[in-house]
């Protein structure tokens, strides 16, 4: 009898110690500090991305110009007839560029463009006139992206515009034919905005508008453009549209006081 208690004591204190093994690995376990969550991956530092456009805008031109000795002249190309006026030798330059890290971009637009016009000047009597322009204008600046809500973005930029004008002006009348020629480099500073639309399908809409000048160099210079986009390829832009123009400059007998507008197309290249 005193074995076989022994022995039934035993296996149930065997058991009581199996049995409360779980439990107090369970008690234990409620008992341990949570795990720590796992930082979040910080978010990727802004990379410089950068697009290249050469374009061609067919840009008639009207308006004014002036060198000193001579009565400004009216021209009047209109865009049509562009073909027909460029100097081609040497040929229109025309590019602009960008170079973006996240919010901040700077961009240039650079335009080289001989133009010969025929027109009139003012006077007593008839008068014919040619101009022959050698012109460069070329913007640039810095621009902060202030909406970016994966539809739309939307830039506001300042910078500045560069011109310079080489001109050659002869008017010609009943009696005589006198020549003249010049040339003005200046300065505008600008101030705008620019923005762009997702249509859907690779598509999109471009807009963009700055007006500068403010006395600095001319009394007003500003423009306007608009251009259908289409994504070919993710490196790959195309788009045509609309570009307007416009520069009111006048000193010491330099006059150039021109509007030029017409249709551009152009491909954006991304890298």
């Amino acid at each position: 009898m005193g074995i076989i208690r022994a022995l039934v004591l035993a296996w149930a204190g065997t058991a009581a110690a199996l049995f409360a093994v779980p439990a107090i690995a369970a008690d234990a376990a409620t008992q341990l500090p949570e795990t720590a969550p796992a930082p979040a991956e910080a978010a990727p530092a802004p990379v410089w991305t950068f697009t290249a456009e050469p374009y061609f805008w067919m840009a008639g031109m009207k308006g004014r110009v002036g060198v000193r000795g001579l009565s400004p002249a009216d021209i009047d190309v209109d865009f049509s007839q562009i073909f027909d006026h460029i100097d081609w030798s040497p040929p229109p330059v025309m590019f602009a560029g960008e170079a973006r890290n996240g919010r901040y971009a700077l961009f240039t637009d650079f335009i080289y463009l001989g133009l010969e016009a025929d027109g009139t000047s003012a006077g007593p009597l008839a008068l014919s006139a040619e101009a022959d322009m050698n012109t460069v204008v070329w913007t640039f600046g810095g621009s902060y992206r202030v909406l970016d809500n994966g539809t739309a973005t939307l830039d506001v930029l300042a910078g500045g515009r560069l011109w310079y004008l080489d001109t050659d002006l002869t008017v010609t009348g009943p009696l005589a034919t006198n020549e003249a020629s010049g040339s003005k480099t200046w300065v505008d500073p600008l101030i705008g905005v620019a923005g762009d639309v997702a249509l859907g399908n690779g598509f999109g809409l471009h807009g963009e508008a700055d007006v500068g000048g403010f006395g600095v160099g001319a009394d007003i210079d500003w423009q306007v453009q608009g251009t259908l986009q289409y994504r070919y390829s993710d490196s790959v832009t195309l788009e045509a549209g609309y570009r307007y123009l416009a520069v009111d400059y006048d000193d010491d007998g330099f006059v150039f006081d021109i509007a030029m507008q017409g249709p551009i197309i152009g491909a954006r290249f991304r890298f």
